[in-house]
């Protein structure tokens, strides 16, 4: 009797927790399987880190550009002080409207590099996804 109270205790110590042995066997016969996924996985992280160096080029892009124009409103803000000075009766609105479409040339640069840099947060989403996608499920096989 006390044998059978014995090997009942180690049977449900046993169904309680993990199975190191089994667990093992598990993973030794998946190791193929482990080897590819890695595999996929960098994969998918090189295709993200291209999509990644994309945007960012895209960034620096649309920063030269909103430069550029600065530059050209601060250019033509010095023409308009240099024009002040001659006697046309157009002068003034003349050169204020080109400032104000270099000015429209800044915020529209400024506006997609703050888009863009929105677009951070799904940095390697996928594969973060994947990776937990098969997390849960390694769990849920365990």
């Amino acid at each position: 009797m006390d044998n059978s109270n014995e090997a009942a205790m180690r049977q449900g110590k046993e169904s309680d927790g993990i199975d190191l042995l089994s667990t093992l066997r598990i993973v030794r016969s998946a190791g193929g399987a482990l080897c590819t996924q890695a595999s996929l996985y960098g994969k998918l992280a090189r295709i993200e880190w291209l999509e990644e160096k994309n945007r960012l080029m895209k960034m620096i892009l649309f920063g030269l550009i909103g430069f550029a124009c600065t530059l050209c409103v601060m250019l033509f803000i010095g023409l308009l002080v240099l024009v002040l000075t001659w006697d046309t009766s157009y002068r003034i609105l003349a050169l204020s409207v080109v400032i104000v479409l270099y000015g429209i040339g800044v915020g529209f640069a400024w506006q997609r590099i703050r888009a863009l840099s929105r677009l951070n947060s799904q940095s390697f989403a996928a594969t973060r996804e994947e990776l937990a996608t098969d997390l849960a499920l390694i769990k849920s096989r365990l």
